[in-house]
């Protein structure tokens, strides 16, 4: 074989090597999520906890809590990179005291508008009071080491939660979970469309996501570059005649 079609041949394989890795990895994001609605559908069946009264653990997801507390506003997380009807915008997380407890608990306030998705527009970051009670979702927060924290032109912002590595930077211990805030008639007076601000997030939803159909494209991807370099080398070279 001429070392321009071995080559052309070894990067179709490397092709479809590659595509066959993303999607394997797909399938395995699918069997994570779907463990993880599982799970969610499981806990959503069990009682409320009260959780300056009763501490969660085990395996933790979508499990209805109430929460009770004070409010650090001094301490608090932007997450970077979201959307609510079509406009980009952040996540507000703060920590919270509960009632009786030394370890606090994150809680997702909800979105507000942002023109860079990094930082709230004005000086204020919608603080509410900082007595709360409410009803909420507690969720496992991701453990992976790196929320990959970002200096902006107004401070720091997160792509995601990652309870080691915020722990770190927090004066006081904070439970593996966090919790979604509902909506409820204590919403700060601020308003976007007509909605309070922080708006409110909605139940993550409980489906499979993209990832089959993004496996399905990947396999596909490979499995035509592999064709493609299979009828490639075997294609026969054309043979001239040289003149006598």
């Amino acid at each position: 074989m001429p070392l321009g079609r071995h080559l052309l041949f070894s990067l179709t394989l490397l092709v479809a090597a590659g595509a066959g890795g993303l999607g394997t990895w797909q399938l395995g994001r699918l069997f994570d999520r779907r463990e993880r609605n599982r799970l969610a559908v499981e806990q959503s069946r069990l009682d409320r906890v009260d959780l300056t009264r009763q501490s969660l653990s085990g395996r933790i997801g979508f499990r209805r809590v109430r929460v009770a507390g004070n409010f650090d506003f001094g301490h608090e997380f932007i997450l970077r990179g979201h959307l609510v009807l079509g406009t980009p915008g952040i996540q507000i997380v703060t920590p919270l005291r509960l009632d009786g407890q030394d370890t606090l608990v994150l809680v997702n306030r909800g979105f507000v508008p942002s023109p860079d998705a990094m930082s709230p527009f004005g000086p204020q970051r919608f603080a509410e009071p900082a007595a709360a009670d409410f009803e909420g979702i507690a969720i496992a927060i991701p453990d992976n080491g790196d929320g990959q924290p970002l200096a902006g032109p107004q401070g720091e912002s997160w792509r995601r939660l990652d309870w080691r590595a915020m722990d770190a930077r927090l004066p006081y211990p904070i439970a593996p979970y966090y919790v979604i805030q509902l909506a409820d008639s204590t919403t700060a007076d601020h308003t976007y469309r007509g909605r309070t601000l922080p708006v409110r997030l909605a139940m993550p939803p409980l489906d499979d996501g993209p990832h089959l159909s993004y496996a399905v494209q990947w396999f596909l991807i490979g499995g035509a570059a592999l064709g493609f370099g299979l009828v490639f080398i075997r294609r026969r070279q054309p043979v001239f005649d040289v003149p006598g």
